[in-house]
């Protein structure tokens, strides 16, 4: 043991060892932190009570706000509202509505329009969409394959056709539609899953003068509920749906007798807040001044228990951030997609089809209904008679009649037929013209359907006529599609947040040989990035989206396969032509051509790969024999392969070592030998 000066004394005194010392100030250290510990956990007890004695965010004051902005939005849309119930009455071929009739004329409701619609929907069901994902960076082409073929899964476990043709309808009826994605919590068990929905623009509101919906300062849904299933749902309800319904949603003229009585306006509220400087989405769900959910109301964060490794103390630490301060979803955005057919400037919906061609309706109608009339009054005959003729009247008028009575003698002036005035062909002429019009302007040409032009035989030639018909669908298609791209791309996102456990999905990728593989989002969470060795933060991986055509119409696989046979016919499939196939592709542009590039080259490859191992076996055959080296050739030529060489079957000169093996000369040696003795 040494000695130390004491400073005070100025004595030397026995000085500790350092073993001692440093358990000393470990020790030292291990209180103090644990009383840090203790302190941390007392602020945190007081702060979880503090914050459970706090009154909740969203309570009947904001319900009340809520409501009110609500109806300042519902007003702002009445016009939109009137529009669009006025066009589903057309739909219905119910134009005679909006007309001055009488209700004992005979109102004939042709379809012109209604068949310009259906027409258009069978060209946007033609396209139907498929999502092809390309990553931004190299580390991502995986996750870029795997979500190609998972996303079109999950739009198919949602129905998704069956979404997207309600779509189509609806776009090409009332001129826009809206498309929302959720998380539904209760898919699968409770293991949750993805929706997708249409909702209809008499069901949401937003604010008015925008064009895009995430500008909205907020966004409301609502939906008509039983009560008795509310109060089953949300045991805060029972007993206080009476009258709480105060705001009222515009309905379409239903056929049947509708009753709402026992129901209930439920309102969704979506709108943002800032939190710690980011934008995060929030959500409520009320019923007049009830509320049945709030993510601002929800503060507890998510916690576990965990013991430090040397004050052996329980600590609760929280794991995830509370609702309140990620909101609802973490991509921040209204769970919202809309799009207009045809835009207008300050409108969420533009306007369709039957906006365009709803006028040109009603004048064929018109024309219609007196052409008929004319018709039927030059069909139906009429006389004149005297009022003191001596012609029986009503036996006249009865047909079945054979005998008719008189009296005294009949002149010509006692009866004779009213001359009807034939119709003008003009009238008809106008009509025709109208019908036409209608096909011009909502682009249902007769070339769409099919139907040639008067003297076009040749098939190019219809086919020409078609293709530039389609221009205004193909046009309008893209649309769906630019539609469908922000739906895949909300999809992604909230596959990143919620696909914490991996999910099994059957997938097909080659068309022929199905794969049962997992997928979970931690290939989508932030990834570690470094620049030489260096940390420098986290990446989100992104990807860009390219939206293909699923479904072609006739013609256009048609075409397809014809392109095929002649690739084959030209010898773009020969793998001896593969630089000149490649060389003519890259100047060429269809649908799939990276695709054909690819095999061409891969069967490139495959042919220099056969020619190389093709002349090894001739090499390795002729070392052993020049007869098994042109039994060799020609099975090779038998093959396809290429031509023997000059003087195969003849000892030919190796590069390198060509001395037997020993082994080989004993062997040899040994054969000789017994077949001498023999």
């Amino acid at each position: 043991m040494g000695k130390k000066e004491n400073l005070e004394t100025g004595m030397m005194v026995p000085s500790q060892p350092a073993e001692m010392v440093q358990a000393d100030e470990k020790k030292a250290g291990i209180i103090a932190r644990a009383k840090q510990e203790i302190e941390m956990l007392k602020r945190t007890a007081e702060h979880k009570k503090m914050k459970a004695q706090e009154k909740p965010k969203i309570g009947a004051e904001e319900l009340r706000k809520a409501s009110e902005i609500l109806r300042k939005y519902k007003e702002g849309k009445t016009s939109l509202e009137d529009k669009i119930i006025k066009n589903e009455e057309f739909w219905k071929l119910r134009q005679w509505n909006y007309m001055d009739a009488s209700a004992n004329d005979f109102m004939p409701a042709s379809a012109w329009l209604w068949s310009c619609i259906q027409s258009r929907y069978s060209d946007v069901m033609d396209s139907y969409p498929t999502c092809n994902f390309q990553p931004r960076q190299q580390d991502d082409k995986d996750e870029a394959k795997m979500l190609s073929a998972i996303v079109p899964i999950i739009l198919e476990q949602n129905r998704y056709e069956e979404t997207y043709s309600d779509i189509a309808w609806y776009t090409l009826k009332q001129g826009g539609s809206v498309q929302g994605i959720f998380w539904d919590a209760s898919k699968h068990n409770g293991l949750g899953d993805i929706s997708v929905r249409k909702i209809d623009f008499l069901n949401i509101f937003w604010e008015p003068g925008i064009t895009d919906i995430q500008d909205s300062a907020n966004v409301f849904t609502t939906e008509l509920v039983s009560n008795e299933l509310l109060e089953q749902q949300y045991p805060q309800c029972r007993g206080k749906l009476k009258g709480k319904s105060t705001i009222t949603i515009a309905k379409y003229l239903y056929d049947e007798k509708v009753d709402t009585s026992d129901k209930s306006v439920v309102v969704d509220w979506y709108y943002h807040t800032y939190v710690k400087g980011k934008k995060t989405l929030q959500y409520v769900k009320f019923v007049g001044d009830i509320v049945l959910y709030a993510t601002e109301n929800e503060t507890k964060t998510e916690e576990k228990v965990v013991v430090d490794p040397e004050t052996k103390i329980p600590l609760t630490v929280p794991v995830k951030p509370s609702m309140a301060e990620t909101g609802l979803y973490e991509h921040g955005r209204y769970p919202f997609v809309t799009f207009p057919l045809y835009p207008m400037e300050g409108c969420l919906c533009g306007y369709g089809l039957t906006d365009i061609g709803r006028d040109t309706q009603l004048v064929i109608d018109k024309l219609n209904k007196a052409i008929v009339d004319n018709s039927v009054i030059g069909a139906t005959p009429r006389y004149f008679i005297k009022s003191n003729g001596a012609v029986n009247e009503q036996e006249y008028a009865d047909l079945s009649k054979p005998f008719i009575h008189v009296q005294g003698n009949i002149g010509e002036e006692d009866i004779r037929p009213v001359d009807g005035k034939e119709l003008a062909p003009i009238y008809v002429n106008v009509l025709t013209q109208k019908i036409e019009e209608l096909k011009y302007v909502t682009s249902n040409q007769d070339s769409n359907n099919g139907i040639a032009p008067s003297g076009v035989t040749a098939g190019s030639a219809i086919s020409a006529l078609q293709e530039a018909a389609g221009k205004n669908a193909r046009s309008s298609n893209k649309a769906f599609h630019r539609a469908y791209r922000e739906v895949c791309y909300q999809i992604v996102e909230l596959i990143r947040q919620f696909y914490d456990i991996p999910r099994t999905f059957r997938i097909n990728p080659d068309g022929m040989h199905e794969q049962f593989v997992q997928f979970s989002n931690a290939g989508l969470k932030p990834q570690k990035q470094e620049t030489m060795g260096i940390a420098t933060g986290l990446r989100l991986p992104e990807f860009d989206i390219d939206v293909t055509t699923e479904k072609a119409n006739p013609y256009k696989k048609m075409e397809i396969n014809e392109l095929a046979l002649n690739f084959y016919a030209q010898g773009f499939f020969n793998p001896q032509m593969t630089d000149q196939a490649l060389a003519c592709l890259d100047m060429m542009d269809f649908t799939r051509k990276e695709d054909v590039m690819s095999k061409i080259r891969a069967n490139g490859t495959m042919q220099e790969l056969m020619i190389k191992y093709q002349q090894l076996a001739l090499e390795l055959a002729n070392r052993i024999s020049p007869k098994m080296a042109k039994m060799v050739g020609q099975q090779i030529l038998a093959m396809g392969g290429q031509p023997l060489p000059q003087g195969m079957g003849q000892p030919v000169e190796l590069s390198g070592d060509t001395s037997e093996h020993p082994f080989n000369e004993k062997a040899r040696a040994q054969a000789r030998a017994s077949t001498e003795a023999d």
